[in-house]
């Protein structure tokens, strides 16, 4: 009993002398004087040590990047055309690019890409899209089908604007952000500025050539139908002419005889 009192003994006097040595290295550390809260606030600091709102920083902007355009740029074997896409629910078409760009297909803007559209942007890499003659992208605030489709600036920003490549993302931060953005009025970016800012102009469209082509065709031959038309008014008109100066010219010789 005695050896193993002093066992516990000694075994307490390597405890105390461990802390002892610990409180050497460590220091006294003060307790703490209230309770931490459960979300500690955030705060920045600037490069002389002193304290910063973390709003008050802005990440710089980026830079159009015109030689994208003059990348080389490989055809995938199939492609999907845009011309005239007016939008609708978010998530269908989140789910429907979301699709598109796994499928490989190069993507070709030539027309207006509204609202819902523009999530194309999100999904399709820029080396696969191009945007041809008259194409455009149109943005506007998102409804809140919850809330009587009022305008909701959490969701615009968080899903659409924050998703947006940078470029696209700079360009409507240029123009006043989300919180200038309204559900009817779009804003909208022409190709022209779309390929000052690197992305690829498609070729020309051939389908609207045929299509001008075609419509050409079928005015002149309205033009030439609507001559020969012409032509025969004023040959029957001259039969006529013909018939009525036949006519007094009997009449005339009856009285003579």
């Amino acid at each position: 009993m005695k050896k193993l009192l002093l066992t516990g003994i000694a075994a307490l006097s390597v405890l105390s002398a461990s802390a002892a040595r610990a409180t050497e290295y460590q220091g006294n550390l003060p307790k703490p004087v209230q309770k931490l809260p459960a979300y500690p606030p955030i705060a920045c600091v600037a490069t002389n040590w002193a304290l910063e709102w973390c709003e008050d920083r802005q990440t710089p902007l980026p830079r159009p990047n015109p030689l994208r355009a003059l990348a080389k740029h490989i055809p995938a074997k199939t492609k999907t055309v845009l011309y005239d896409e007016p939008g609708g629910e978010y998530w269908a078409h989140w789910r429907r690019f979301k699709a598109l760009a796994d499928s490989g297909d190069d993507v070709e803007i030539r027309g207006s890409c509204a609202s819902g559209c523009t999530v194309v942007m999100i999904h399709v890499p820029s080396d696969r899209l191009c945007f041809g003659e008259g194409a455009s992208l149109k943005f506007h605030v998102a409804r809140d089908p919850n809330n009587n489709d009022k305008p909701d600036m959490v969701f615009t920003e968080r899903w659409m604007v924050n998703q947006y490549p940078q470029d696209i993302r700079a360009w409507i931060i240029a123009k006043g952000g989300v919180e200038k953005m309204t559900i009817w009025q779009m804003w909208k970016l022409d190709a022209e500025e779309l390929w000052q800012m690197g992305y690829r102009k498609c070729d020309p469209d051939l389908r609207k050539q045929e299509k001008d082509r075609t419509a050409e065709e079928i005015w002149r031959e309205k033009d030439r139908k609507a001559e020969e038309a012409w032509h025969e008014w004023q040959k029957w008109k001259n039969q006529e002419e013909t018939w009525r100066i036949y006519k007094e010219t009997v009449q005339t010789l009856g009285r003579i005889q």
